[in-house]
């Protein structure tokens, strides 16, 4: 149920705000709604993609985890189960949850993993909040992506020490003593999607605006 006043754009403007890929399908993997951030991972077709029909699908290096997606799928929309997967392309792993949605057994919730403890915006806002240099932000970037100090040095083509010395500035200003504190608190960052949004994706049995599910 949508809150009170609040129409279906507006829903799915929310929808479209988080940084949290959110798809909702039907029993088959046919695909009713996709947000921003799950059409950018549904046309990058790692692991997760979808065909002209609307049908979501999984590339073929992820096709070991088939019969698992297609079982998570059927017990979410007629058993009522949650289950986590853990789909591969071989170079790429997407953590997804699938999940019940709503009283009757028609559609299942499929809630996409981060691929990084925070989106670049967030990290953007959280570097001005804290009057971070663009370099100490890239820098910031590049530990939380599991870089180590001497290649973020190396890509950057600065000096060990010199990057050491960014990275004791972007502490002493984030109040994060270790790297662990870095990452806890890039974690916690509120949901922040990114301006530029993928494009829609329009298919046989899709709707246009990707807003409502519509029957299967």
């Amino acid at each position: 149920m949508r809150p009170a006043g609040l129409d279906t754009s507006e829903f799915a403007e929310i929808l479209e705000e988080l940084d949290t890929g959110v798809i909702v399908c039907s029993e088959t993997g046919r695909l009713a709604l996709a947000n921003n951030v799950a059409r950018r991972e549904l046309l990058s077709g790692r692991p997760l993609a979808v065909d002209n029909t609307g049908l979501i699908y999984l590339a073929a290096d992820a096709q070991p985890a088939l019969r698992q997606w297609q079982a998570a799928l059927h017990a979410a929309t007629l058993s009522r189960q949650r289950q986590m997967l853990a789909l591969s392309d071989g170079t790429q792993r997407l953590m997804v949850s699938v999940m019940p949605l709503g009283q009757q057994p028609r559609w299942a919730l499929v809630m996409l993993g981060r691929r990084q403890p925070a989106p670049t915006l967030a990290l953007e806002m959280l570097g001005s909040l804290y009057a971070l240099t663009g370099a100490e932000q890239q820098v910031l970037v590049g530990l939380l992506a599991g870089q180590r100090v001497e290649a973020i040095a190396c890509e950057r083509g600065v000096a060990v020490a010199t990057l050491r010395s960014q990275v004791g500035s972007i502490r002493e200003k984030l109040g994060a003593g270790r790297l662990e504190d870095l990452v806890r608190l890039a974690a916690g960052l509120p949901p922040m999607s990114s301006v530029l949004r993928s494009p829609p994706i329009w298919a046989a049995g899709v709707p246009r605006d990707c807003t409502e599910p519509r029957a299967a």
